[in-house]
C-alpha cells in the first residue's frame, strides 16, 4: 500500500537522536533513584524501616525504567511511520516529582518514628541498665 511506505529522507535524523535523547534521561534518573534506594540499604543501617524505604526507591526505578523503554519505542515507531501530532509529556514528570516527595516523605517518616519509639523497660532490662551504679 502507497500510505504504509515512508519515505526516510523526509524524516530528519535529528527527531531519532532527540528521541534516544530522552531516553537517555529518564535512564540516568532510574539510576539516580535506584542509587538512593542501594545507598539507604548499605548506609542506612539494618531494619524494617531501612528496607521499606529502600524498597519504595527501587520500585519507582524500575518502573521509570520500563516507562522509559515504552515511550522509547513507541516513540521510534510513530517517527518510523511519519506519523504527526503532540511528542510532549505532560503527566509522567509531575508523577515522577510527586513520587520523590512521597519516596523521600517515606524515608524521613520512618526514621523520626525510629528514634521517637522508645522500647518499654521490663525489670531485666532495668536491672541490667542499673548495674554497677552507686546508689545515692
Amino acid at each position: 500500500t502507497e500510505q504504509s511506505k515512508v519515505d526516510f529522507s523526509l524524516i530528519r535524523p535529528k527527531n531519532y537522536f532527540a528521541n534516544e535523547r530522552t531516553f537517555i534521561s529518564w535512564l540516568q534518573l532510574a539510576v539516580t533513584m535506584g542509587g538512593l534506594g542501594l545507598a539507604l540499604l548499605n548506609f542506612g543501617g539494618s531494619g524494617i524501616r531501612v528496607r521499606i524505604s529502600a524498597f519504595v526507591f527501587e520500585t519507582g526505578a524500575l518502573a521509570l525504567i520500563v516507562y522509559a523503554y515504552t515511550m522509547y519505542w513507541t516513540r521510534a515507531e510513530r517517527l518510523r511511520r511519519g506519523q504527526r501530532g503532540t511528542w510532549d509529556d505532560r503527566f509522567v514528570p509531575v508523577v515522577v516529582v510527586i513520587f520523590f516527595i512521597f519516596a523521600t516523605a517515606v524515608n524521613f517518616g520512618l526514621t523520626f518514628h525510629k528514634k521517637a519509639y522508645t522500647p518499654p523497660l521490663d525489670k531485666l532490662t532495668v536491672s541490667l541498665l542499673s548495674f554497677g551504679k552507686a546508689e545515692a
